[in-house]
């Protein structure tokens, strides 16, 4: 308890120097999470309300009806809260945010204003009062017709009179109710029950109202029913803005006004005040009042004060206050406060989050500014600072373009002191970049980027998140695309980047490539009027130009010692770090490893039926390999090493082959009990391919040399040996291969509700394949790949699949495991001999992978929960990226109304060469959540590893809805991301630095590194 004090004084001492805060992603109305629109408006409803002011100054005297409505229409438009249950109106000013149309309006209020006549014509045309249409008929409770405004106006200019008849009111006034009676002598109309007056855009009700029509002052209260309690309480619309009161008296000429006991909402704070006072303005004074975002009647805490000033879409300035919890004072409060009212992007201060990490000292972490510079792009800069000397800098940005892009970037860069146990300081120097764009697809091109790049220790001496240590891999691209037309040609071009990286070796690939593809074509189509196998001769063509760099030494090398060249066998690890260097911070040392190669492709084939029931394909595919380099190998006996010279010059090889393939579908049926029907397809397959020796002399592309003195007869190496896109194979080749795909489904007898027969999917592929290749002197078969898929109970999905080698090893050496207790093999190799022919069956089983997995929940869970991800609305681009990451993963999503969950997988991968020993890994993985109670929601995630008799990562979540706060709890208990946090926080996104917070994390520990 004495740190959340410690906790919420904190939070006062910064709110008073905080005009604006940064806001957090979520809010909750009642119990129930919801996303507000995102508006990007402010630039549209500024532009309404200057216009609307202009058109009031013009109308100031001739009071025409019409363009008062006019004017009334845009300033309802423009008034700082809308409607939260009224999607219509928040879409019609995400509309006219349009820069086009803001334009137009500003266009239209400086012709206004000006005497020059041809501003006027040219504003009138721009199309500007279309634009408006949909606010004039959304937005007000009359017809007003652009053309009718239009000649209005018209008149004004040339100074004719526009001025309404002589009314004793500029805006008609409306009441109805139950019962009612007019005193002739005062002018004043007495209501009762359902009472209702309506003045311009303002709306009273009430059970009790007294209008007086000499003073234009407005009384209303509450009556009270049969049994003495008060109801009809006055309710009171003022443009988008609602107030509930006890008693009020209003002067809606004025609009100046006493109102009691007023419960009112500002953002999302809600104002319970004794009396309040109403300016002609928007401004309100307030008295004896509390300010709270809970919702309840009696709130679970709230902020008391006797001094309130409401400045809607701006802030609450209050005095003196104290904090209540469940309406009881504590000690706790300060001389002042300000608080954000807005629902507009505004700047302000990020509370920096403060502990102590044993092996950099104490700090201060996360802590800085949010600038909303525009509607469109803001920026975020975030500092660390440690005592023993350590420091970050974050620097993130949102940027959005309606109808064009959006996307977010993130740069962090951390110096980090760590001090060892004996003492001394380390340091370490980590970054990070990620941004991530996507553009809405304009013509035929689009750009997207996806970037994820940084130090492969960036994760574990930085990160807070779980979900970082189990990232092993990170990847990034960045990525153009093209489409056009040439006559009836249809192209498209490609240029991508993609960064891989391994952030537990530290091995990292740059990879740049560009690509044309032409679309398959059938030139010889419109020649027949039937199809045959001519006219459905169709090609197409693909160049694809590659270049990689890695901090991998070995890619590209040749593969024998080369006279004059670095022969070593370094690894390139780095002995420190047990990593290899960073490739982009050490880029220079590598850029001379980078390689680069050219493929083009073009495969032509065609197909007809034959014999009725089967498919004949004939195919011919041609490639060419564009080399950069070329060598010529000469072995010196002398350094038992190749010469090799190099031509620096574009090379290229061919290559092609030819195939004919035949296929069918044949079809079997079970007749069952009860007219069920088992429907069994069989989809056999066969293709012969040919493909001649390109390692023959005659092409060139291949030399013959000795390697080493114990090569004396030489080995056929490729003379760009080491490129990056690959060569033209050695070798004859005349292959047969051949396959047959299984399929059962399973036809009910019993029709469904809607009439028809029900089917089930019993077995979604059985499939077994293998080739021959009739050049090859020996072990002419292919391995025999088999392996099925299926669904159990309709619930676990079953995955086998298996490789057999139908080849005999012979073993040639082997020697004594003290762990296994037995000889167990260390040399062998495959004879030319099957199986078969030497009395060992078929073939022997190489290769296996099992994977059965399931994911149990309650009937109709998964579907309830798509249905609520698709409601919720993103307020910005934040939140629009978190939706659909949970859109995509849908356990990202904790609902509360799913009493359960449980996901299951299981693993088992078998491999065995040979005679040597088999190695067999399992892993069973398991996940799911409970709710406790409506409100407590238990989540956990685990493994475990049968090889290695132990479990894998493993957390547990608590999470409590306390209605207007949240308990968050994540507990790791073994293992070393160990650690523990516990947080107790105001859901609102406007206090969320009003918190309790105790965090036990990995990152402060000076284990982390064990």
């Amino acid at each position: 308890m004495q740190s959340l004090l410690y906790g919420v004084i904190a939070f006062f001492f910064v709110s008073m120097f905080t005009l604006n805060e940064a806001k957090a992603d979520t809010n909750f109305k009642g119990e129930v999470a919801y996303f507000k629109i995102e508006n990007d408006t402010a630039q549209s409803r500024q532009a309404a309300r200057q216009l609307a002011k202009t058109l009031r100054l013009l109308n100031s005297s001739a009071k025409n009806e019409l363009l008062t409505n006019y004017a009334d229409a845009l300033h309802a438009f423009s008034d700082s809260v809308l409607f939260r249950g009224d999607r219509d109106l928040q879409q019609i000013r995400v509309d006219m945010a349009d820069p086009e149309i803001v334009e137009r309006m500003n266009q239209l209020n400086t012709a206004l204003k000006s005497d020059d006549p041809t501003e006027w014509e040219k504003a009138k045309d721009s199309g500007v009062f279309d634009d408006m249409d949909d606010i004039m008929m959304d937005y007000s409770d009359f017809d007003l017709p652009s053309e009718d405004v239009i000649e209005t106006l018209d008149m004004w200019k040339t100074g004719e009179d526009i001025s309404a008849p002589v009314d004793q009111f500029d805006s008609p006034v409306k009441y109805t109710s139950d019962w009612s009676n007019f005193e002739m002598r005062t002018q004043t109309m007495y209501m009762k029950e359902n009472a209702e007056v309506e003045f311009g855009e303002q709306t009273l009700k009430a059970g009790d109202i007294q209008m007086n029509f000499v003073t234009k002052i407005v009384k209303a209260q509450g009556i009270e029913d049969s049994t003495g309690t008060v109801v009809e309480k006055p309710i009171f619309k003022d443009g988008q803005s609602t107030f509930n009161a006890n008693e009020m008296i209003y002067n809606y000429e004025t609009g100046k006004g006493l109102i009691k006991g007023i419960v009112t909402e500002e953002s999302d704070g809600i104002i319970t005040s004794q009396v309040v006072k109403k300016t002609a303005g928007p401004e309100m004074y307030m008295g004896d009042n509390v300010y709270t975002t809970c919702r309840l009647e009696h709130p679970h805490f709230g902020f008391r004060t006797k001094k309130l000033k409401v400045v809607p879409e701006k802030n609450i300035v209050s005095g003196p206050f104290l904090v209540e919890l469940n309406e009881s004072p504590l000690p706790l409060g300060f001389f002042f406060g300000i608080f954000p009212a807005t629902t507009d992007n505004t700047s302000g201060f990020i509370m920096p989050s403060y502990g102590e990490s044993t092996d950099r000292g104490f700090y201060l972490r996360d802590g800085g500014v949010f600038l909303a510079l525009t509607d469109y792009f803001n920026l975020t800069v975030l500092g660390s600072a440690y005592t023993l000397g350590g420091w970050g800098l974050n620097i993130s940005s949102q940027y959005r373009k309606r109808y064009a892009f959006s996307g977010n970037t993130r740069v962090s860069f951390v110096n980090n002191l760590f001090q060892e146990n004996d003492g001394s300081l380390t340091v370490r120097q980590d970054y990070q970049i990620q941004w991530s764009h996507s553009q809405e697809s304009k013509k035929n091109s689009r750009f997207s980027a996806n970037i994820n790049i940084a130090n492969s220790d960036y994760n574990r001496n930085n990160s807070q998140d779980a979900n970082d240590y189990l990232q092993s891999s990170m990847n990034s691209s960045v990525s153009y695309s093209n489409s056009f037309n040439l006559g009836n040609v249809n192209l498209n071009t490609t240029a991508q980047t993609r960064y891989q990286q391994n952030v537990q070796t530290g091995e990292a690939t740059l990879t740049p490539e560009a690509s044309l593809n032409m679309q398959r074509v059938r030139p010889f189509q419109n020649l027949f009027k039937k199809s045959n196998l001519i006219s459905e001769i169709g090609l197409t063509y693909s160049v694809k130009a590659n270049g990689s760099v890695t901090n991998k030494p070995g890619s590209g090398k040749l593969p024998f010692n080369v006279y004059g060249a670095d022969n070593s066998t370094d690894d390139g690890i780095d002995p420190e770090t047990g990593k290899y260097p960073d490739l982009l911070t050490n880029f220079g040392e590598y850029q001379d490893d980078f390689r680069w190669g050219v493929t083009h492709d073009i495969p032509i084939s065609t197909q007809m039926k034959v014999l009725k029931y089967f498919t004949f394909s004939p195919s011919f595919n041609y490639k060419e390999y564009w080399h950069p380099v070329s060598y010529d190998y000469t072995y010196l006996e002398s350094e038992n090493a190749v010469k090799v010279d190099t031509t620096n010059s574009m090379t290229r090889y061919s290559e092609y082959s030819t195939a004919i393939g035949f296929n069918t579908n044949m079809f079997m049926f079970y007749n069952m009990k009860g007219g069920s029907i088992i429907r069994h397809t069989i989809q056999p397959s066969a293709s012969m391919s040919f493909r001649p020796d390109f390692g023959d002399p005659n092409y060139d592309y291949y030399q013959m040399v000795q390697t080493s003195a114990t090569n004396p007869q030489g080995t056929n190496v490729f003379r760009s040996e080491g490129g990056l896109v690959g060569k033209p194979s050695a070798g004859r080749s005349s292959a047969l291969s051949f396959s047959v795909n299984n399929v059962l489904e399973l036809k009910s007898g019993k029709k469904g509700e809607d009439g028809k027969a029900k089917k089930t999917m019993l077995l979604n592929n059985l499939n077994v394949s293998s080739g021959y290749d009739f050049e090859r002197d020996s072990l002419n078969w292919s391995d025999i790949s088999a392996g099925f898929r299926t669904t159990l109970l309709k619930k676990v999905d079953v995955s086998v699949s298996s490789r057999w080698d139908p080849y005999r090893y012979v073993v040639t050496d082997t020697k004594y495991d003290e762990t296994l207790k037995k000889e167990v093999v260390t040399s062998q190799y495959k004879s030319q001999y099957t199986l078969s022919e030497t009395g060992g069956g078929l073939a022997n089983l190489s290769n296996m992978t099992v994977s059965l997995g399931t994911r149990l929940a309650p009937k109709g869970a998964k579907e309830k929960k798509e249905k609520k991800l698709n409601e919720l609305e993103p307020r910005n681009e934040l939140e629009r990226q978190m939706l659909e990451e949970m859109r995509r993963n849908p356990d990202l999503y904790m609902d509360f109304d799913i009493p359960w969950s449980l996901s299951i997988n299981y693993n088992l991968n078998y491999n065995k060469t040979g005679e040597q020993e088999s190695t067999v890994t399992q892993t069973l993985t398991f996940s799911g959540d409970l709710s406790l109670t409506p409100k407590w929601k238990f989540a956990f995630r685990s493994g475990y590893d049968f090889k290695e008799s132990a479990f894998s990562y493993t957390s547990f979540d608590i999470t409590r809805d306390l209605h207007c706060w949240q308990l968050t709890a994540n507990w790791i208990p073994f293992g070393p991301r160990q650690s523990y946090n516990i947080t107790i926080a105001v859901k609102a996104a406007m206090l969320q630095d009003l918190k309790w917070e105790r965090r036990n994390s990995w990152i402060d520990r000076n284990d982390r590194f064990e």
